[in-house]
């Protein structure tokens, strides 16, 4: 079953020059994690609070669960769960009031309600913290209040609007642990996120947009398959060459080093030219920030870097 079918989707907001969504269309299949990245400003969030039925479309048609999200929006709030990307716990209330609360809003019975947010809060590590009001948790546990919301009741399809915005290393792991095994359970997910590592480890299907626009569809290896090249090298700035940019495809990271992909043919060339002018760099296998890097970064082939000599 299509868990999500949009076609020909466009939102502009009044004021706005360019449409936040600008024709889209896709297809969500059921029982995966769907992933889905951008640039700040890329449309995500307005794609998920569409679906969410938060937000009405300025035309195209969309489609959750069967449903058409215009002409039946509470059958799809029935059977969906979502965290907001500006959601905040209620500074006065504890994890448990919002999980258990929230579990008997939903229609769970007390018993029930009780059995789950413990659950919950055992595994995202709140459990010990159950009774702390909100005001008094840090940032990362107030975000894990959320997760544990979204995650607690039996939806057939959540939405996760960038759910391990500051949290821990340990804290980001607890969240994805929970999320396999809320999917494992039959289940679909749609994750935004600005994690590239977070994308590869947890997505079965990724779509790329830009602008409104998608730019790139498809599984992890597929995704791979668009960059050219075998590996990446990172080289600092300062001292760069121009003649070890010309061996690779040139993209400014905007940080302190520039990213070049190569052949691993030409791997060589560039380790020796590298050595011989004592240039520390790294080298390693094309992953999805560099997919995303080469997609949609500022590639520039080297023209506005400059060497040594020009700086």
């Amino acid at each position: 079953m299509k868990v999500i079918e949009a076609l020909g989707l466009t939102k502009s907001y009044k004021g706005s020059k360019l449409p936040a969504l600008n024709n889209i269309s896709l297809s969500i299949d059921s029982n995966q994690i769907f992933t889905m990245l951008g640039r700040n400003g890329a449309g995500k969030t307005t794609f998920v609070r569409i679906c969410a039925t938060q937000l009405m479309p300025s035309s195209g048609r969309i489609s959750v669960l069967g449903h058409d999200i215009i002409k039946c929006p509470d059958k799809v709030r029935n059977q969906i769960s979502a965290i907001p990307q500006e959601g905040r716990p209620l500074r006065a209330l504890t994890p448990w009031d919002h999980v258990y609360n929230w579990l008997r809003i939903r229609g769970e019975s007390s018993s029930i309600a009780k059995e789950k947010a413990a659950q919950i809060l055992k595994k995202l590590d709140l459990y010990e913290a159950r009774d702390v009001p909100a005001m008094n948790l840090s940032g990362g546990m107030k975000q894990k209040v959320l997760v544990a919301m979204a995650l607690a009741p039996d939806a057939q399809l959540l939405f996760l609007d960038e759910p391990t915005i500051g949290l821990d290393p340990v804290s980001r792991r607890q969240v994805w642990s929970a999320i396999k095994d809320w999917k494992d359970q039959d289940r679909t997910i749609l994750l935004t996120t600005h994690y590239m590592d977070e994308a590869e480890l947890l997505a079965d299907y990724i779509v790329i947009i830009d602008k409104g626009k998608i730019i790139a569809k498809g599984t992890m290896n597929e995704l791979r398959k668009i960059v050219p090249y075998e590996l990446r090298i990172d080289v600092p700035k300062v001292n760069l060459d121009k003649r070890l940019m010309s061996l690779g495809s040139v993209v400014d990271s905007g940080a302190n080093f520039v990213r070049i992909f190569i052949y691993e043919t030409d791997a060589e060339k560039i380790y020796d030219r590298a050595l011989k002018m004592n240039i520390q760099f790294t080298v390693s296998p094309i992953t999805l920030d560099d997919v995303f890097v080469y997609l949609v970064g500022n590639k520039n082939n080297g023209d506005n870097i400059k060497s040594e000599n020009e700086i």
